[in-house]
C-alpha cells in the first residue's frame, strides 16, 4: 500500500510531465482559438440584439398604428353625430317657417339642439358637473376667479359656478369655471 507521501510525489511528477507536453505554440493556438470563439460569440449576441430591437420597433409601430386607428374611428363616430345635429339645425334654419317662428318656438328649437348635444355627450360617457356654493375649491377640477373675503371660514370655498365642467370618467376634459373666496384680513 502506498503512503500519502508517495502518492503526492507521483501526482507532482505527473503534473510536471503534463506541463512539459504542452508547448508554447499550442498554448498560443488555444488562446487564439479562444479569442476567435469569443469574438464569434460577441458577434452572435450583437446580431441577436439587433434582431430583437427590430422586432420591438416593428411591434411599437404596429401598436402606434392601432392606437391611431382606434382614435380615428372614435373621432369619425363623434363627427358623424355632430354632423347630424348640424344638419338638423341647418335644415330648420333653411325652412320657410324659420323667419316666422315665435320666441317660444325658437326656445324650443334651442332646447332640442341642447338635448341632442347632451345625448351625444352621454353616448360618449361625458358628464357635465357643477360644484355647490360653499364647497371647497379643487384646482384639479376648477378654473378659478378669485374674490376677496374677510371671513376666514369662506377661504378657498366656491362662491359661484360660472360654467359647467366636463369629465369623462376620472379625466377632466374641461374644468368648471368658478368664483372662489380668498381670505384677506381687513385693513383699516
Amino acid at each position: 500500500m502506498e503512503s500519502f507521501e508517495e502518492k503526492a510525489n507521483v501526482n507532482e511528477s505527473t503534473s510536471e510531465g503534463a506541463n512539459e507536453e504542452i508547448s508554447s505554440g499550442e498554448i498560443l493556438e488555444i488562446l487564439l482559438n479562444t479569442r476567435e470563439q469569443g469574438q464569434m460569440m460577441e458577434q452572435l449576441i450583437k446580431n441577436q440584439i439587433e434582431v430583437k430591437d427590430e422586432m420591438i420597433n416593428k411591434l411599437y409601430k404596429e401598436l402606434e398604428s392601432s392606437k391611431q386607428d382606434v382614435a380615428d374611428r372614435f373621432t369619425d363616430q363623434l363627427m358623424k353625430a355632430v354632423i347630424k345635429v348640424r344638419k338638423d339645425m341647418n335644415k330648420r334654419l333653411g325652412s320657410a317657417e324659420w323667419e316666422s317662428l315665435s320666441a317660444d318656438e325658437i326656445r324650443k328649437e334651442y332646447q332640442y339642439t341642447f338635448e341632442d348635444l347632451t345625448d351625444l355627450l352621454e353616448q360618449q360617457n361625458v358628464d357635465a358637473y357643477t360644484t355647490a356654493v360653499g364647497e371647497p375649491f379643487n384646482p384639479a377640477i376648477h378654473q378659478s376667479k378669485i374674490e376677496a373675503t374677510d371671513d376666514p371660514a369662506r377661504d378657498k370655498t366656491v362662491k359661484q359656478s360660472l360654467a359647467e365642467g366636463y369629465r369623462k370618467g376620472d379625466k377632466i376634459l374641461l374644468p368648471e369655471r368658478v368664483i372662489v373666496y380668498q381670505y384677506k384680513e381687513k385693513t383699516e
